[in-house]
Formats: C-alpha cells, sequence, structure tokens
C-alpha cells in the first residue's frame, strides 16, 4: 500500500514538473537567431514571446543588410555566410542586393567575389590567376555572381540572385607572395534593395 502511495506521488511530481516546465521560458541573448515580431499597433518590435517587450539596439537582426569586416590572414581568403548574418535561410530568385567593398586600411588590394555554396566548396582550390588580355583575376571552375579586382577605391556592384541557395562574400589575397602575420580587414555592406 505504501508503494502505491509512492507512485501516485511521483507521478504527480511528474506531471506539475512538465507543466511547469512549459511555463518558463529563457530569453534568446544571441542577435543573429532572434525572433522579430510586431505587435497589432506595429509600434514596438518583441524578441521571443508577446509578452516581452525589448527595444532593439544596433546588434540586432538587420533583415535587410549587412554591414560588418571580413578578415583574413595575409596571402588567404575567408568567406562570410551571406544568408546568416541576414537571418534568413535562402536567398530568393529576383531579389536585389547592392554590394559595397572598400578597402579600409588595408595595404594590400583584395578580391571580394559573392559565391553560392558550390563554388564556395571549389573556391579553396581555386586560385587566382592573372588575366592579362582582360585585366582581371580569373578563378578556375568558379563563376563568382559578382567580383570586385584588387579593391584599392570604394566600389557598389548591384546583383540580381537568380537561384534560391546559400551564398557566401569571399575576401581572398592569395594573389600575395611571402609570408606575413597581418590581418587584413575588409569592410563589405551588402543590402537589398529589391
Amino acid at each position: 500500500m505504501r508503494s502505491l502511495e509512492y507512485i501516485c506521488l511521483f507521478t504527480v511530481l511528474v506531471i506539475l514538473l512538465a507543466c511547469t516546465s512549459g511555463c518558463t521560458t529563457t530569453q534568446n541573448t544571441d542577435s543573429r537567431t532572434a525572433m522579430v515580431t510586431t505587435s497589432a499597433a506595429g509600434t514596438e518590435p518583441s524578441f521571443g514571446s508577446p509578452g516581452v517587450q525589448i527595444t532593439p539596439t544596433s546588434q540586432a537582426v538587420q533583415t535587410n543588410g549587412i554591414d560588418t569586416t571580413i578578415n583574413i590572414h595575409y596571402n588567404d581568403y575567408d568567406c562570410l555566410d551571406v544568408t546568416r548574418e541576414l537571418g534568413v535561410v535562402y536567398l530568393n530568385p529576383d531579389q536585389k542586393y547592392s554590394i559595397f567593398v572598400s578597402p579600409g586600411n588595408n595595404q594590400v588590394n583584395v578580391n571580394v567575389l559573392l559565391l553560392d555554396v558550390g563554388d564556395k566548396e571549389r573556391i579553396q582550390n581555386a586560385m587566382p590567376v592573372w588575366n592579362a588580355v582582360s585585366k582581371t583575376w580569373d578563378y578556375e571552375s568558379i563563376v563568382p555572381l559578382v567580383q570586385f579586382n584588387d579593391v584599392s577605391t570604394a566600389q557598389e556592384k548591384t546583383v540580381t540572385i537568380k537561384d534560391q541557395g546559400k551564398y557566401y562574400l569571399c575576401a581572398d589575397d592569395r594573389k600575395e607572395s611571402g609570408v606575413n602575420d597581418v590581418i587584413i580587414k575588409v569592410p563589405v555592406k551588402m543590402t537589398r534593395i529589391a
């Protein structure tokens, strides 16, 4: 009889624990994954549950643009996941973006490329080769959607997404020779315009 009381007590505690665990929430502090909702009046955005009102800061997710810096080592490359930075799963067809790159305070001129997920996987083996006829850097086996060659002045280009997918902005300095411990900072902006 005593074991039946313990089983009932244990069952009641499990039910109470299950009920209260569904009622507690934790606030997500990672600004890249915060869900933004707007109240019916359309005044204040809120993060997480509808009852919590938080005023967005400069670290809040920008759903229509990126303003950041890509850091690369001298004679190396690195890629920025555009879809993650925009807070979306994919970029969709017919979306238009303006891409702005700047040399920053760099002493070297890097290439900046917008690549789809397939070309991002191939860039590691695709070294830039100077094309004397077109005066550009060519990458064998990849086709960038947009390419900025030797960024020495601020430049801006517009691109229209043709295929749904993940996209990456890559800064490439592999055309340099020698060894250096310098970290190159490449300022980039990508803004949706349509």
